[in-house]
């Protein structure tokens, strides 16, 4: 399945009828649902390896360097995902008519496919969690409450899915907002975000579940997504400056994660969960805007690599715990141990479990996502004379 995602056409069924394509964004998919892979493993396995109990994220790892810290520090790939949605959406219904009928229906063709196929499985295997009241917060976008469904490793990252459709659904009126007073309202409810969670800071809110798990903390991503966008659509013209701004970009990511570590990094709940989700947003806007530049010197082969990981991008993040849970419950995860327990985890990773989650994901690619995001149909239409630029992919 992996060699027939390298030679199938596979753009039909992953870009949409709205808009052109652009095969950068699915790089960038693609490496945010590996980092995540990375991120949960590298926690999970060396705490393991480290302490020899269940997993507690007060013994959250320092990062020796950089580099160590985007694994450590790696749920910021949400943060991306978080940013390449707003930025998609922008570009494809920046100065168009927006049929809501039609969005709302290629959004759920797009992710509700795999999220009930995954929540069935969960609910088979953890019959004991199942209630009505669960299933439906699960169902209608609450999939990140505490009450909603637990099915195990199934549902384990569904409370992004929801976070995504608190974003879905407040979209078109962002998108009405742009259109009649232009970018800076946009700037302006980021400012009022970080006010709100100022106050929730000082009355004594937990940071963490606030700015981790809701809109209210990730709702500036998706805003600083739309920004990216909006500067995408006015100005972009890949070329050498561009090309630098990536690398910038991709240094200031490294070091804003590294320092993030050092003062505590996720497991922290502190006031750094205020600001956080603005700042590693900004970063990841920056090297967005250089990588849709740079990203032309790939090689042609490399290219359709990156394109084949983005594809099942989503496979990818929703079934990746799966593997890994099942290495941990059968005592797998440190077949190759090294001296360093970081180290070991990565290691073991890349050798065992990617290649089973690649799989995985193929398998639920073509089975389950494809037949629907095939059904998708166009729900914009010009509004006014659109300025010349590229068109973009939604998916």
């Amino acid at each position: 399945m992996l060699h027939f995602l390298l030679h199938e056409p596979i753009v039909s069924a992953m870009k949409s009828t709205n808009f052109g394509y652009i095969p950068a964004l699915d790089h960038l998919r693609g490496f945010a649902a590996v980092l995540v892979l990375f991120f949960h493993s590298s926690h999970f396995i060396s705490h393991k390896l480290i302490y020899g109990t269940p997993y507690d994220p007060a013994n959250w790892a320092r990062a020796g360097n950089p580099f160590s810290a985007l694994v450590i520090e790696g749920h910021t790939a949400v943060s991306l995902f978080f940013l390449l949605s707003g930025f998609v959406f922008t570009v494809g219904s920046l100065q168009k008519k927006l049929n809501y009928l039609g969005f709302y229906r290629n959004r759920l063709l797009r992710t509700y496919p795999l999220f009930l196929f995954f929540l069935i499985l969960g609910i088979a295997f953890n019959t004991e969690n199942f209630s009505i009241n669960a299933l439906l917060q699960s169902v209608f976008f609450m999939a990140n409450s505490d009450t909603a469904i637990n099915g195990g490793a199934f549902t384990f990252v569904f409370w992004s899915i929801a976070v995504e459709w608190h974003f879905y659904l407040l979209f078109p009126l962002l998108l009405v907002c742009v259109q009649k007073w232009g970018w800076k309202v946009l700037p302006g409810l980021i400012l009022a975000l970080l006010v709100v969670r100022t106050g929730a800071y000082f009355a004594g809110a937990d940071m963490r579940v606030l700015s981790y798990w809701t809109i209210v903390g990730r709702l500036d991503q998706f805003l600083l997504g739309m920004l990216a966008g909006i500067y995408y659509r006015t100005y972009f013209v890949a070329g050498k400056r561009l090309d630098y701004v990536a690398v910038g970009g991709a240094a200031l990511v490294l070091l804003l994660l590294y320092g993030f570590n050092q003062l505590g990094g996720g497991g922290a709940n502190n006031h750094l969960w205020i600001f956080w989700p603005t700042m590693e947003a900004m970063a990841w806007a920056i090297f967005l805007i250089g990588y849709l530049s740079i990203a032309r010197h790939f090689h042609h082969l490399v290219g359709k690599a990156l394109v084949a990981l983005g594809t099942i991008s989503y496979s990818i993040y929703m079934g990746h715990y799966l593997v890994l849970d099942f290495f941990l419950r059968h005592n797998w995860e440190s077949l190759w141990r090294l001296t360093d327990p970081l180290a070991t985890a990565v290691l073991n990773v890349f050798v065992f479990m990617l290649p089973l989650v690649l799989l995985l994901a193929a398998t639920t690619y073509f089975c389950v996502e494809r037949p629907f995001l095939l059904r998708r149909r166009k729900y914009t239409q010009a509004q006014e004379p659109v300025p010349q630029g590229p068109e973009i992919s939604v998916n």
